[in-house]
Order: C-alpha cells, then structure tokens, then sequence
C-alpha cells in the first residue's frame, strides 16, 4: 500500500470532512473513498484527525481591548505588561489567598492575547468566568473559542521544531501556532479555523507528529506539568506546584494573591509539593488502575495519592511513572492501591527551591 504526504490543498479538501462516528480502522480508509482512490493512506490526516478527537487539549481563552496587557499582567503570576507581540510565558491565575485556579501559557499576539490551558472540554470557562468578575472600568473582551478551533499538539524529539522559532505566530482566522520547550523535547499547539489549521499540518507533519494521549501523558509527567483538576486544584497554593521558575515571578509588582507567594518565599519552605513518582512492579495492564493510590511511608504514613500514571510496557515492562502532591516530612517508598495492591516507589523527582527567574518566554 502506498504512502505519501498530502499537499496542501488536499489537506484543505479534507480538513471539510465531517468528523466520522467509527473506530480507528474507518479513518484510514476515509481519505480513499472521499478522494476517489488517489490517495491509500496518509499519516498526517489520521494523526490530525486522532488528535483532534481526544479529550485532553489545550483550551484558548481570547482577551482583546487596548488594557488587555495591564489587565492580564495583575490577575496571573507571570509577568505580561512588557511581554512583546511573539511571546509568551507560563503563569497561574490564583485566587486572593494564592490558591490554583487555572494554570498555562499566556501568549502575546498583535491583535491580542491568548490564553492555553491543557484540559478537557470546558475546562477554560471557570477562568473566564474568573476573568470577568474583575472587569469594570478597563476596555478588556474575554472569551473561549469553539471547540473545533482548541488547540491540537504535536511533539519533536529530534529537534525538528528547531525550524519553528520558539514564540507565538498569530494565524489567519483567528488561528495561532506556538512552540515551545518541554523536558521530552520541542511542542507546537496549532489552533484555528480547519483550512487554516490544515495549511500549517501539510508542512509541520515533516517534522513532528501529532501527539497521542500517551505520548502526551508521558511528556507531561516527564515535565511535571499538571492538569489542573485531576492533579493540582485550589486545594494548592501556587508555589507548591513546584513550577516557580518557570511560572511565577518574584521580581513583578503586585497581582491578585501576591502577598501569601512572597510571604511563602520568605519563609523558604513549602510543605508540600507535585513530584514526578517513579514506580517499579506495576502491571502494564492495570496502569489506570493506579490512579488515587496512596504513597506510604515505611512508618505506614499516607504522603500523597497518584494522579496521572502511565506504565511501561515492552522492555520496560513494570516501570511506572506518575505525578502526586506530596508532603515533603517524609519519603514514600510505597504505592497502595485501594484493593490493597502494592508497588514499589523509586525515588520521588522535583525542586526543592521557591524563588526563580520567572521571566522567560
């Protein structure tokens, strides 16, 4: 069976296609039948339209009006006043006494600001709603967009995206393509209008490849990037995410839950932190099994509970991996799952450090 990349037109052609309600055989046959049999199979359409169909996204939220920045810069933790058109940085939006709300990237477009946070559909309503509470006086729009223009992701591990510049590009249509660094290598969020969107994949599918939700779990943990809900919620303050230099500036003015951050980095402890676990003697087969296990202390002592977990399989089969809010008094050893399972903790991985430069982009 022959296989070839599309062009870009093709792309377009079949960007228009109704998504199809069947299983995975079904949409490698698609673009056969709808293109009479001249095309057999392209990994770039059935990727795009895999990515397309998974949950966990990242969600857009939209700011407009000329105090967009000012705006922005007091209600998150990173700083946005002087971020320039191209750029974009991570940040937390907190509650008053610095408790998570939404966690993501802002990013810096000519027309306008936008906001990513990785989540499932509606996970961005709750900070727009958040968002609009504050606005009185300032000449500030915030929105979400519809679900098919949320951000669809693919990854380069060998630096293939080093010929997409690190940053934001604003795209026609409302559209927007950002890239940037995690531990497992180089990402790119692509989001839009489908034509729009199709125009960028013909060229960045020569390089990267959309992400599937495992690839995506796996980088996420690697990085320790949380989703907020199943991983971090208000229950956290924001420095116990343990993303300080790369989210939260020590440096800027005042913002909405400030005080209780620089109060925390005075004192220079947190008691408790998101870690990357790494596990031993799991079943490959009962990986989401895994998820609300607790981390016990030899002492029997409950430190945190899995959230996030993804098991290896093939020659690594048994190894685990797995994010966990944990208390720092002590060191878990263990994993129990609440039919009484166990598994062996390796070693517990994050930072033990609070203030951090914040700042880049």
């Amino acid at each position: 069976m022959r296989e070839r990349r599309l062009t870009g037109a093709e792309c377009i052609q079949i960007s228009r296609i109704p998504r199809f309600p069947c299983g995975r055989s079904d949409f490698r046959s698609a673009p056969t039948i709808l293109l009479g049999g001249a095309i057999s199979y392209c990994v770039v359409l059935f990727d795009w339209f895999s990515m397309m169909s998974a949950g966990l996204r990242f969600r857009r939220i939209l700011v407009t009006g000329r105090d967009r920045a000012r705006f922005l810069h007091n209600f998150c933790t990173n700083v946005v006043r002087d971020l320039p058109a191209g750029r974009s940085v991570e940040a937390f939006f907190v509650d008053v006494k610095a408790r998570v709300l939404a966690h993501g990237y802002v990013l810096a477009l000519p027309s306008r600001h936008e906001i990513h946070v990785l989540g499932v559909a509606g996970a961005e309503a709750a900070l727009v709603k958040h968002l609009d509470r504050y606005i009185i006086t300032e000449d500030v729009q915030v929105r979400s967009v519809p679900e098919e223009q949320q951000g669809q992701l693919w990854l380069s591990t060998d630096g293939g995206l080093d010929r997409c510049a690190v940053g934001c590009v604003e795209l026609a249509g409302e559209g927007v393509r950002h890239v940037f660094r995690w531990t497992g290598g180089m990402l790119c969020v692509l989001a839009g209008e489908a034509q729009v969107v199709a125009a960028e994949v013909a060229d960045l599918a020569s390089w990267a490849a959309a992400a599937t939700d495992e690839q995506l779990l796996g980088w996420r943990i690697a990085e320790r990037f949380p989703v907020v809900g199943p991983d971090v919620s208000a229950e956290q303050l924001a420095p116990e995410v343990d993303r300080n230099s790369e989210a939260i500036s020590y440096q800027k003015g005042c913002y909405l839950g400030q005080e209780p951050i620089a109060r925390l980095d005075a004192m220079g402890h947190i008691n408790r932190a998101l870690r990357k676990v790494v596990l031993s003697g799991v079943d490959a087969a009962d990986g989401q099994a895994w998820t609300g296990a607790e981390l016990r202390s030899a002492e029997g002592a409950v430190l945190g509970r899995l959230t996030s977990v993804l098991v290896s399989a093939g020659r690594e089969a048994g190894a685990g991996m797995g994010l966990a809010v944990v208390r720092l008094a002590g060191i878990p050893v263990e994993a129990v799952r609440g039919d009484g399972v166990r598994c062996v903790v390796e070693r517990v991985v994050g930072r033990d450090m609070l203030s951090g430069a914040g700042e880049a982009g």
